[in-house]
């Protein structure tokens, strides 16, 4: 990805895989996969952490590693939360071809 200085910046892994499984087609993804999709939910931990990342944002106090961080943790929610959708579909599509 380009940042602002016009160099390319490589994402983490994790974050790579799940843009990978984001694009999934829904016919794809079984059902009992999409259940465990759906049943996935951030640790607290990582709730508290964005809680004071966000706050530290709103603060304009954030670090350039922070803000990083930040950044992470909102791609990642933004790809779960596509998955989840997909899986949602494929619960939909399942229950509508009984």
């Amino acid at each position: 990805m380009a940042t602002r200085t016009g160099t390319t910046r490589h994402e983490p892994v994790g974050t790579a895989v799940l843009e990978q499984l984001a694009e999934l087609d829904v016919e794809s993804i079984s059902p009992a996969t999409a259940r465990k999709l759906l049943r996935f939910r951030f640790a607290a931990s990582h709730h508290r952490r964005v809680h004071t990342l966000s706050a530290k944002a709103q603060e304009g106090t954030l670090s350039p590693a922070e803000r990083d961080e930040l950044d992470e943790y909102i791609r990642v929610g933004t790809l779960l939360a596509i998955l989840q959708s997909r899986a949602r579909q494929v619960l939909k599509n399942a229950q509508q071809a009984l």
